[in-house]
């Protein structure tokens, strides 16, 4: 065995020789972003190591890393293997979760969960009433049919001697999940979670009040096994130990979250009594530990598609472990219960006219409802949206490009006014846009060649198109401002990749649209949904042609639509149901067995406004 030292948390771990570093560090819990899963293709998993004797680096790593990061001891981590102890640098990249849990709107809706307590002052036995406990208990609830509960059995004795007799009682309906002494009922707690591809969201809400206490937000640690939803049902379809380990990360991820939030605000894991489910269908699959294998190949058949209950310590869910967890049904293998959540929030049954919705993350949603129909779709849009395969894309955190405006030079937003060190989804919408509307690029998406072409550019922007070894380029950031000391460029490749995104997005709701039998201008409101969604700016996604061409006072953002899915599903049995009615409603249509879906989507690939 051999010891690896990660820096700058100091965490140490043991591993057997020939081990590589990417799997040292999901081992020890260490995040090292791999949207490739490890195959070597993203080059996105650098570390810089320090040993004792020198080593030779891959092929892979010579075509990925700069000659100057090869002289600094930079290597892949997922291409490294260690033979010997060893320190690893890892970059600490410091997410803006708030982007995710920012709290758009607020939820119209009276609190009526599922979740009730009762306070009860119970008769005390004596030599004339040797009534049992349990007995005594169910003699004074108002609610009947309660099956015995061992779990809550074992402590009763204690429980009611303690409160001197004085108890609440907690049900989830006619489940009792716990007795406590004296009365509690002042103190009711849930948690709304939204189990993304790249992050997990808790929302900590008082079941009694209706609102949210807070929140928080961790990078999905399953993301060492890839990016995309097909990386980790590859990885979970290898056998059950590898299933347990994606299910064991997601659900320590929001272990974590809630433990933090709770000592935050002084609430204990045991006054925590529901929670409230959403994901996406792989997502949804791997918290439960379910095995997603067939979600990938055609024709793409989940395990189950109904809303699901199970106790949290089934599944090791760090809440009162005789709590429910309720996961909110799928409507298809790559539409789920995060898109029901979307339909909830957004009341796509009560919005008159027609609506569509899209949610834009690592996979893309769309919802067109109207003339008593709800349409929905998923795009294989893949993890661009997100900075993954864009040779400098990051997540939404510091120094991340999220703004881009073109004068007679750049101008860039860069998240937290650090210096630049990559590019972020809705920054690569707006630099798109804008070196289109320059005419740095054709409508094809091609850059330019022609010098009469390229004089006509204002000469600050024509210097920063420039040829590269395999294709032409335009450089965003120059190595003297950037975090790294190398330019940040926009590549040939990384064009290409945001035109397969948003060519399968446009195209996917133009299938809807003609599904629906009406014409894109009879859209009455476009809602975007997610925190991506909420910070593209409606110009460039129309410039770029992401969305139909449509005034933009019909484009609205309207945040986590998800989360705040999941957040009525907690307050509200009522809300609850009307999940269950949404997603029997909806009509899934497949874009990959659709005739008209390969022309729409050439079609969708240029850069234009689409009529």
């Amino acid at each position: 065995m051999i010891k690896i030292t990660f820096l700058p948390s100091e965490k140490v771990i043991r591993i057997p020789v020939g081990t590589s570093i990417l799997q040292a560090a999901v081992e020890a819990g260490v995040q090292v972003e791999s949207t490739c899963g490890g195959k070597g293709t993203c080059g996105k998993c650098k570390v810089q190591i320090s040993t004792e004797t020198p080593f030779e680096n891959t092929e892979i790593e010579k075509r990925s890393l700069s000659a100057s990061e090869l002289a600094t001891g930079w290597v892949l981590a997922c291409q490294h293997l260690c033979v010997q102890d060893m320190s690893v640098r890892v970059h600490e990249q410091q997410d803006v979760y708030q982007r995710k849990t920012d709290f758009i709107g607020k939820l119209q809706i009276m609190a009526a969960p599922s979740v009730r307590k009762f306070p009860l002052t119970l008769s005390k036995p004596s030599v004339e009433d040797q009534t049992p406990d349990w007995d005594r208990l169910m003699a004074a609830l108002p609610v009947a049919g309660i099956q015995f509960n061992r779990t809550v059995a074992a402590s009763l004795p204690k429980v009611f001697r303690l409160g001197d007799f004085q108890v609440t009682a907690v049900l989830d309906g006619n489940k009792l999940l716990a007795v406590e002494p004296g009365d509690t009922s002042g103190r009711c707690f849930g948690v709304a979670i939204d189990v993304g591809t790249t992050t997990v969201v808790v929302y900590l809400m008082d079941l009694n009040k209706g609102t949210v206490v807070t929140s928080g937000a961790v990078t999905n640690p399953q993301q060492a096994f890839g990016a995309d939803v097909i990386s980790r049902i590859t990885y979970a379809s290898r056998g059950t130990d590898q299933l347990r380990e994606l299910q064991g990360k997601v659900v320590g991820g929001l272990n974590e979250i809630i433990a933090r939030l709770g000592q935050e605000h002084g609430i204990g894991y045991e006054e925590i009594y529901q929670a409230a489910v959403v994901g996406n269908t792989t997502m949804a699959h791997l918290f439960l530990g379910i095995d997603p294998t067939y979600l990938a190949p055609a024709p793409f058949v989940p395990v189950y598609r109904q809303s699901v209950e199970v106790k949290a310590n089934e599944i090791g869910l760090n809440i009162l472990e005789t709590g429910t967890v309720v996961i909110l049904p799928n409507v298809a293998g790559y539409v789920g219960s995060d898109t029901v959540g979307v339909m909830l929030a957004a009341e796509v049954d009560r919005l008159p006219g027609i609506s569509l919705i899209v949610d834009i993350g690592t996979n893309g949603e769309i919802i067109l409802s109207g003339r008593d129909r709800i349409l929905t779709c998923s795009t294989a849009a893949g993890p661009a949206f997100e900075g993954a395969e864009i040779k400098y894309g990051m997540r939404a955190a510091e120094g991340a490009i999220e703004g881009v405006r073109l004068t007679e030079d750049v101008e860039l937003d860069v998240i937290a006014g650090k210096k630049a060190r990559g590019i972020c989804g809705s920054g690569l919408i707006d630099a798109i846009a804008e070196i289109s509307k320059a005419g740095v690029i054709s409508p094809t998406g091609r850059f330019i060649h022609e010098p009469a072409q390229q004089e006509k550019l204002p000469t600050s922007i024509r210097e920063r198109l420039r040829k590269a070894e395999r294709a032409s380029e335009f450089v965003l950031v120059w190595g003297k401002d950037s975090a790294s000391g190398e330019d940040i460029v926009l590549s040939q490749k990384d064009i290409r990749e945001m035109q397969l995104a948003k060519g399968a997005i446009i195209a996917g709701i133009m299938i809807l649209v003609e599904e629906m039998g009406i014409t894109p201008q009879e859209i009455d409101r476009v809602l975007l949904a997610g925190a991506f969604g909420n910070y593209i700016r409606k110009e460039s996604a129309l410039g770029i042609g992401l969305l139909p061409a449509l005034p933009m006072e019909k484009i609205t953002t309207i945040g986590n639509a998800a989360g705040d899915g999941a957040k009525l599903a907690l307050l509200s049995i009522e809300e609850r149901g009307r999940a269950d009615f949404l997603a029997k409603q909806a009509e899934h249509i497949e874009l990959s067995t659709n005739k008209e879906f390969q022309a729409q989507f050439i079609k969708g690939l240029d850069f234009k406004r689409m009529g």
